[in-house]
């Protein structure tokens, strides 16, 4: 089998391989409050609290896309030296109709940022602001619940949505 054989069939295999999505998240963290956003009109979980988050978009780094999200959707610049990881999550992902999915959830804090904070995306957020990691909203959402709860005991891994939460 030449080299170019085997990348043809290599590729063939890689392309059927079973994916997982890559979720970002932002626990920006100041004097013990975090940065939370309620979701407005998306259609999954409106009304709920959760951080500044996307999609990993693929071809870039992890850190590159919080990045692009927080600045997306929060009007603020951050470099990758701001950023640590704090957390990653295995989740199953509920949607409406029974559906699921599962992804990786890798979550990023920052203590420092440039620019103000603003609401960019009026359209899916109704609300952008600061609240108490002691006295977080009631709905909040549970699985940033929980990521926050696993954060502040120093936890770096857990799974979420599986029927029990590690």
């Amino acid at each position: 089998m030449t080299s170019l054989q085997f990348l043809s069939v290599f590729a063939q295999k890689e392309s059927q391989r079973f994916k997982l999505k890559v979720g970002v998240f932002l626990f920006l963290i100041q004097d013990d409050r975090i940065l939370l956003l309620r979701r407005y009109r998306t259609g999954i979980d409106d009304g709920m609290y959760v951080v500044p988050m996307g999609g990993h978009d693929g071809l870039e780094p992890l850190t590159n896309s919080i990045i692009r999200e927080a600045n997306e959707e929060a009007n603020i610049t951050l470099r990758p030296a701001q950023l640590q990881v704090c957390h990653v999550m295995h989740r199953l992902h509920p949607m409406p109709d029974n559906l699921s999915f599962e992804q990786i959830d890798v979550f990023f804090k920052a203590e420092s940022y440039a620019g103000v904070i603003a609401n960019m995306e009026p359209h899916k957020c109704d609300e952008l602001e600061f609240h108490s990691l002691n006295a977080l909203p009631e709905k909040t959402a549970d699985f940033i619940r929980h990521a926050i709860e696993c954060l502040r005991k120093g936890q770096c891994y857990s799974e979420f949505g599986w029927g029990n939460h590690r």
